[in-house]
């Protein structure tokens, strides 16, 4: 069994799996930070699941005449809770996007969003590989990022 994760390297997965869920809102997204072997296949899944919800909303956002083109984000570490194979981390993502118009042109304001989350975690032999990651809010208000099932 493995051995029991650090705080740090589970913000580390979390940062790096939220930044990946928010490059795909961006007109030219940039290659994922999280290697597969960090992730399960009920992640991956759900993760290709969505992308086809966050190419809609893009594309709807961009026939408006708006798309985004950087983000900066930063995950605060609330509490983490490991029980036997399976870790919970309660989390905080503070995110500011950069929006471009067709009108405008790249806006020096960026729209910002704070959003509490929870990742699961789950043991495996090479480590601790995410298993999910959910808001913990639900409904409108949701970046475009994010896909509810």
């Amino acid at each position: 069994m493995a051995r029991g994760p650090s705080q740090s390297e589970l913000a580390a997965i979390v940062l790096a799996a939220v930044e990946d869920r928010n490059g795909t809102v961006l007109d030219a997204p940039r290659a994922p930070h999280l290697a597969e072997a960090q992730t399960t296949a009920a992640y991956r899944a759900k993760r290709e699941r969505d992308l086809s919800g966050v190419a809609r909303a893009k594309a709807g956002f961009k026939s408006a005449g708006f798309w985004y083109v950087s983000f900066s984000t930063t995950v605060t570490v609330v509490s983490v809770d490991v029980t036997g194979v399976k870790a919970s981390v309660d989390f905080e993502e503070a995110t500011e996007e950069y929006l471009s118009s067709t009108a405008n042109g790249v806006s020096s304001v960026p729209t910002g969003y704070s959003l509490p989350q929870t990742a699961t975690f789950l043991a495996c032999a090479e480590g601790w590989q995410l298993d999910s990651i959910v808001p913990s809010v639900h409904g409108g208000g949701l970046p475009m990022s994010v896909v509810e099932d």
